[in-house]
């Protein structure tokens, strides 16, 4: 044991026990529970904070209702140029489904066989009201033997269990 200056030999005080490293008082122990309770919420703070500085330094953030009506205007007629209207039906909304279900099996092989091909050249002037929305569109539409026919359109999409998804029937 080493004398600290005077020459008087070291004594802890009475209510630190050296083997654990905890502090007592006569007659009562202090709990951990400050000190983790502490550490938990200095561990949720900085995983929040480098989640938010994460999407800060990627960019990433939640596509806006624009951004994803745009997306879905693209992908249903991408779909129905590379795989028909039996598969893009399935992207659009109930009531064009129901639509569809509802034609003659002859009526949907013909229009699976024609093969038209839509490219979309842009979408704008998205207009969001609650879960319906509309959207002018601007595409190139080319059926066999024909030129292409530029055209311009107002598609009118629906949000169902919180996608938006095409929708002709509210057009009607």
């Amino acid at each position: 044991m080493t004398l600290p200056p005077g020459g008087q030999p070291y004594n802890p005080a009475p209510d630190v026990q050296q083997s654990s490293g905890e502090h007592t008082s006569p007659g009562k122990r202090r709990g951990r529970s400050p000190l983790i309770i502490g550490l938990i919420v200095a561990a949720v703070v900085l995983v929040g904070g480098g989640i938010a500085a994460a999407v800060s330094l990627t960019g990433k953030t939640t596509p806006s209702d624009d951004q994803r009506i745009e997306s879905t205007v693209r992908d249903f007629y991408g779909t129905l140029s590379d795989k028909g209207p039996s598969v893009a039906v399935t992207k659009a909304c109930a009531a064009d489904r129901a639509q569809y279900d509802a034609l003659p099996d002859a009526q949907k092989s013909a229009s699976d066989e024609g093969k038209i091909s839509i490219r979309i050249v842009s979408v704008d002037h998205i207009a969001v009201t609650g879960d319906r929305a509309t959207a002018n569109l601007v595409g190139a539409m080319t059926m066999p033997g024909a030129e292409d026919k530029t055209t311009t359109a107002t598609e009118h999409l629906r949000k169902e269990d919180g996608t938006w998804k095409v929708c002709s029937a509210d057009g009607r």
